[in-house]
């Protein structure tokens, strides 16, 4: 019985899924030239701003984001910034790029508790995985990120906030209002923590 319940968990969340983008192509895709317009306008100075400090901050190692050095990826984190950029920041649907941001978390082979580039590793709590996910955001060169946010917060399903989905858009965020709030005026070579 419960292999059945799981079975109509999993085919419900197929549907719903497969409805939810055909439900993009056929509203969002037609109405996003209007819609990206809105939101560019609307956070052109946030973006510009953030811009500015991911440029700075792709120039700074990995260390400075407070990542363990047993933590730090001798790639720079390539594949997880190339999922950013590709998936979240060039595709069209708004559920494409919400699954984009999944897969990029998951990229991350010590998340799944295996190890870093090929090193042992151990399982990634919150503390070692948000500074990483922040230098992989920096480091994929997403245009217009506040305006991403904005717009994928506004047209996520509600049944995903409350999931894996709502949890790795939360991550998203708080990785783009971390970097809004990074002072690149402090010494360049100060760890780059939470400001208070």
């Amino acid at each position: 019985r419960d292999f059945l319940e799981q079975d109509d968990d999993y085919l419900d969340r197929v549907v719903r899924e497969g409805v939810r983008e055909q439900i993009e192509i056929e509203v969002y895709a037609p109405l996003r030239g209007v819609v990206s317009r809105l939101l560019v306008n609307g956070w052109r100075h946030d973006d510009m701003e953030i811009h500015f400090k991911m440029k700075e901050l792709r120039k700074r190692p990995q260390s400075l984001f407070r990542i363990p050095e047993d933590k730090q990826s001798p790639s720079e984190w390539r594949s997880v910034a190339s999922i950013l950029n590709e998936g979240v920041g060039m595709s069209t649907l708004p559920c494409a790029k919400l699954r984009a941001i999944v897969d990029a978390a998951k990229k991350s082979p010590e998340k799944l508790g295996s190890s870093v580039d090929g090193k042992d590793g151990k399982d990634l709590g919150a503390d070692d995985f948000l500074p990483i996910f922040i230098y992989c955001v920096v480091r994929a060169e997403m245009e217009r990120p506040c305006a991403l946010c904005v717009l994928l917060r506004t047209l996520c399903e509600p049944n995903n906030r409350i999931g894996e989905i709502g949890y790795y858009l939360a991550t998203f965020e708080a990785a783009i209002a971390h970097i809004q709030e990074i002072d690149l005026t402090a010494d360049r070579d100060l760890q780059l923590g939470w400001t208070s």
